[in-house]
């Protein structure tokens, strides 16, 4: 199973993107959006030290998500393979 968040493809959640990467998401371009997967279970992202601002960080998994959430507070997004 793989766990993936779709981000849209905008400057704005550039940073975002990279913060998934950082902590070991793999990056794949499909059209407009930014596909972000892992073979691990679970991540954890971190708004810190992203320059996101709140309102940015609670729309950005209005692309889709294969998945489930864990958290999603204004500081972090625990995310996690659904059951199956």
């Amino acid at each position: 199973m793989t766990l993936a968040v779709y981000v849209l493809d905008v400057p704005e959640f550039e940073p975002l993107v990279q913060t998934a990467q950082d902590a070991g998401m793999q990056l794949r371009r499909t059209g407009d959006y930014v596909e972000l997967s892992s073979s691990r279970p679970e991540i954890t992202l971190n708004r810190e030290g992203t320059g996101i601002r709140t309102a940015l960080w609670h729309a950005a998994l209005t692309g889709g998500l294969d998945g489930r959430i864990v958290a999603f507070t204004s500081e972090t997004i625990h995310l996690q393979e659904a059951a199956r």
